[in-house]
This record gives structure tokens, sequence and C-alpha cells, in this order.
């Protein structure tokens, strides 16, 4: 199947890109396609772990469920270290740093590219 690279910029309250994302992401692995997931900017916000609450279905949570549903899930570590997130101890379980130069591989190595801004 094909290779889906999902660049989010926008942070989680925001708007609804992430819900958006996650429901495309998922239709996707559900289908068997390979998903990757990118957040730069704000959007590092969706992928803290004190975002996760019990009990509620967060930004945060839905990106943690992607990730066990085997899409990646990439931080520009750049974007999170400029907004305070300490990248060692606050993102979700199965976060990869990333930075723009490895996207950028990543838009080589995709069938499809989408962004959410």
């Amino acid at each position: 199947m094909g290779k889906l690279l999902i660049i989010l910029f926008s942070p989680p309250w925001q708007l609804e890109n992430t819900d958006t994302i996650y429901e495309f992401a998922k239709a996707a692995i559900k289908e068997g396609h390979e998903v990757t997931v990118f957040c730069d900017g704000d959007a590092t916000y969706n992928l803290m772990a004190t975002q996760i609450v019990p009990d509620q279905t967060t930004p945060a949570s839905k990106m943690a469920q992607l990730i066990k549903m085997s899409a990646k899930a990439l931080v520009c570590g750049e974007s999170a270290r400029l907004r305070g997130i300490d990248l060692q101890n606050n993102l979700i379980k199965g976060v990869v740093r990333s930075s723009l130069g490895k996207l950028s591989e990543l838009m080589e190595q995709h069938d499809r590219i989408i962004a959410f801004g």
C-alpha cells in the first residue's frame, strides 16, 4: 500500500484539524497504508503527554491512539524547544524528535502529502 505523510501546524484546541487528521489517518491505516504525522509549530502541543486526561477524549489522546494503531508521530524538536516543551519528559510515548531537514526527506519518501495549518 501507499505511504501517507500528514503535516500538522495547528494547535490542539483552536481548530478541528487534529480531529480531522485523526479520522483521516485512522481510515488510511485501516486500508493498509503507512501513515506518518509530523507536528510543527504550535502543533507540537498536540503531542504533550500532560494533555491526556482520563475519561476525556483530547487531541493528545487521539494522537496516542494513532501511534498505537501503527502511525509514526514526529515532532519538530526546535519548534517544541521554542515553546518550552521538554522533549525528554513531556511527549506522548512513541513520539520521535525530528527536524525540518528530516521533513524534507520524508516528503521525498512518501507517496502522498497533506498539510493542515
